[in-house]
């Protein structure tokens, strides 16, 4: 045996008695790192697929409950009200909006959507929750305390602004304050997202109302 050789054997020993005290040493880690990589990776797979099923299980009872509004309202209302308070976000905080629309008269939903509005989980579903209240009060007394309430959501990053000018609008026709309606409608018609329906119905109004002396 050349000595080149001979080297080569005695280095390959030394190699393979050092990575045995290494494994001796490490390997019990190497393998529960290893375990804990699988167990985690496997948890993470079956916690999105609970949740993805526990979401869509959520979805299909909110659809169900709303579905039977048409047939059982006093039904309906109490399986959204019970989903209003256990069901996963987003349905908790969709089947408290729509479970206050379900009460008996005008005043108990626009108290009860007054209340639900902070509860809720998105800051859109709270003004829309004020908005609709607002739509429900505009012909009782309480309208121009609920109009009131609404100007902070008149802003320009509010997603629910045309809706609170429309009813500002109305709330100034029923006072006889044409003029300041008017300033509104044409307000709402300048707006570059004003949907086409608002449009239409600012026109409308402007139409109506053009001839009119304003007071």
């Amino acid at each position: 045996m050349s000595d080149s050789a001979a080297f080569h054997e005695i280095d390959e020993a030394v190699r393979k008695d050092e990575m045995k005290a290494w494994w001796a040493r490490y390997g019990t880690w190497v393998v529960a790192g290893a375990v804990v990589i699988v167990v985690a990776a496997t948890g993470f797979v079956g916690w999105r697929q609970y949740d993805q099923a526990q979401r869509a299980a959520a979805s299909a009872a909110y659809s169900a409950a709303l579905a039977q509004i048409a047939t059982d309202p006093a039904a309906a209302r109490a399986e959204l009200e019970k989903q209003g308070a256990n069901a996963l976000q987003p349905y908790r905080s969709l089947a408290a909006l729509a479970a206050a629309q379900l009460l008996p008269t005008l005043e108990e939903q626009v108290t009860a959507l007054s209340a639900v509005a902070p509860k809720l989980s998105a800051s859109e579903l709270s003004d829309l929750a004020m908005v609709i209240a607002a739509y429900k009060s505009i012909d009782t007394p309480k309208a121009e305390e609920m109009i009131a309430k609404l100007e902070p959501l008149a802003g320009a990053d509010r997603p629910f602004r045309l809706s609170v000018r429309e009813l500002q609008a109305m709330l100034a026709v029923r006072k006889g304050d044409t003029k300041r309606a008017k300033e509104l409608w044409s307000e709402i018609s300048k707006d570059p997202a004003v949907p086409q329906g608002t449009s239409q119905r600012v026109s409308a109004m402007l139409n109506l109302y053009g001839g009119t002396e304003a007071k």
